[in-house]
């Protein structure tokens, strides 16, 4: 029995480490396959005047927010681009099947308009973006065809989401600086 708060925390962070050692430091890499020119697809849109409206399933609240405060972060010294959360409103319209109402403001809003939604795959959110073809859809559990797909019951699985939303970040911005060109990846 562990007896203080010291020697409880020593155990926690062991433990810890042991696991982010256990976790394939190149997963992400043996994705690559997938990976690639589903992010490639989504820099093309944004570069070609796209705009993204994330969306997540409500487990991963937590990442939309990291990620819209991350992204268009002004010290960043760096472009601002067109990913946009999701109005809270139109989410409550799509979940009362009100999904023309908010089809017609979104074609109104923006000239070019499509979902980076990032959760399990039975949501109205995600039915909605399914239906727009240039949709960047981070799915969980559930393997469609130009989604990127992870498994909730992965115990890296919040590492992972970060850690695939940094390297999406890095190739945007690279991607957007020209330094490769997007229609020869």
């Amino acid at each position: 029995m562990i007896r203080n708060v010291n020697e409880w925390m020593m155990h926690a962070l062991r433990k810890d480490v042991e696991n982010i050692n256990r976790m394939p430091l190149q997963w992400l890499e043996l994705m690559r396959d997938t990976w690639t020119p589903l992010v490639t697809k989504a820099i093309s849109f944004i570069i070609n005047g796209g705009t993204f409206l994330l969306c997540v399933d409500s487990k991963r609240l937590w990442l939309k927010h990291y990620i819209l405060n991350n992204l268009n972060n002004s010290e960043a010294n760096r472009p601002f681009v067109p990913v946009y959360g999701l109005d809270s409103h139109l989410i409550n319209l799509l979940e009362a099947n009100q999904t023309d109402a908010v089809k017609d403001i979104l074609d109104m809003s923006y000239q070019s308009y499509a979902m980076w939604y990032i959760g399990k795959s039975d949501s109205v959110l995600a039915e909605f973006s399914l239906e727009l073809r240039e949709s960047f859809l981070w799915v969980l559990d559930d393997s469609l065809e130009h989604s990127f797909t992870l498994q909730s019951n992965d115990c890296n699985l919040d590492f992972k989401l970060l850690q695939a939303y940094r390297i999406f970040e890095q190739t945007l911005f690279s991607g957007i600086c020209g330094e490769f060109d997007i229609e020869n990846v």
